[in-house]
């Protein structure tokens, strides 16, 4: 196995999940009296728990944080602030539409967990220092996850292009 690839890997993968964390909370912080809160909390609950294993997975390889890795995840962190400064239809508010971009990049980086779960169960199960790791529970979590995200973002769609400023239920 080519550790060296599999950690560049996975240290891609742990940059892309602090940033999808950051923008779970800041979703979060403007939906937090709705039920979309309340899946929020959870997902990140969860996301973080994904982070956690896929930090085993480099333990076990024998790798440790490096420079290289937080300047990724710093970077990843960074971009999510960035991204909060774009432009949409009410620059200093929250909005319908900053709910519906939020959720698109949320299930953006839920499909990426689910790729990332796919290949380390064909790669990793293969070797015994990894023995008891097995990815397909978070694949499964992570294709839920995409799935409520893609249908919370539909009725945030509709809420923000149709719906006039009425609340429309399902987020």
């Amino acid at each position: 196995m080519n550790d060296k690839r599999l950690r560049i890997y996975l240290d891609d993968h742990l940059a892309v999940m602090v940033a999808e964390v950051a923008l779970i909370r800041r979703c979060r912080r403007n939906n937090r009296a709705t039920p979309l809160g309340a899946f929020l909390q959870q997902l990140e609950n969860e996301v973080r728990a994904q982070q956690a294993v896929a930090q085993d997975v480099i333990h076990r390889m024998g790798g440790k944080d490096t420079v290289e890795s937080r300047l990724k995840q710093g970077a990843a962190w960074f971009a999510e602030k960035l991204g909060r400064f774009k432009l949409n239809d009410s620059f200093l508010t929250y909005s319908d539409l900053s709910r519906v971009v939020e959720l698109e990049t949320l299930a953006a980086a839920a499909q990426e967990r689910i790729g990332l779960w796919d290949n380390l169960d064909a790669v990793v199960s293969r070797e015994s220092r990894f023995d008891g790791l097995t990815f397909s529970y978070f694949r499964d979590q992570s294709q839920r996850h995409l799935d409520e995200l893609q249908t919370r973002r539909q009725f945030a769609a509709v809420e923000a292009f149709v719906g006039g400023g009425q609340q429309i239920s399902g987020i």
